[in-house]
């Protein structure tokens, strides 16, 4: 009897260990491309709530080789201020992704510029390259936790 018992859960283990799910990288790609898009839009349309949604709670902004911004508490501070200049505009465009081989990490990468007052108190737009670092989330979606 223990032998039969242990022979089915031997078979029970090995039936679960092949039904893993495999992760489809193509299919996290294109959400991630997808969700890259979507930060876009919200950040274009100043829409604060589904903006702040895109970053991890602990995310870190790098600014400047001696600034970044940490923690979802500095990230809603930065995006308010910056959205009291009258000239301030922000676009990006992403041009690539790629997912990790375990599906839970992944970066995206463009371009990007910023519009903003100057010392001078004229508009002046800075353009450039940009790269993110994404994490899945249990839900599935996917959050920024490093940007620059």
């Amino acid at each position: 009897m223990k032998k039969l018992i242990y022979f089915s859960s031997l078979i029970v283990l090995l039936f679960l260990t092949s039904c893993s799910s495999k992760v489809d990288i193509e299919v996290e790609k294109t959400k991630l491309l997808q969700t890259d898009q979507d930060w876009a839009a919200a950040a274009k349309a100043g829409d604060f709530e589904k903006l702040w949604t895109f970053w991890d709670y602990d995310a870190i902004i790098l600014l400047s080789a001696d600034k970044k911004i940490q923690g979802m508490n500095e990230i809603k501070e930065f995006t308010k201020r910056s959205r009291t200049d009258p000239n301030f505009q922000i676009n990006w465009k992403v041009e690539g992704a790629d997912i990790s081989s375990s599906g839970d990490l992944g970066y995206t990468y463009g371009s990007g510029s910023v519009t903003r007052t100057d010392e001078n108190e004229e508009p002046i737009t800075v353009t450039n390259p940009y790269l993110v670092v994404w994490k899945k989330q249990t839900d599935g979606t996917w959050k920024c936790v490093i940007e620059n």
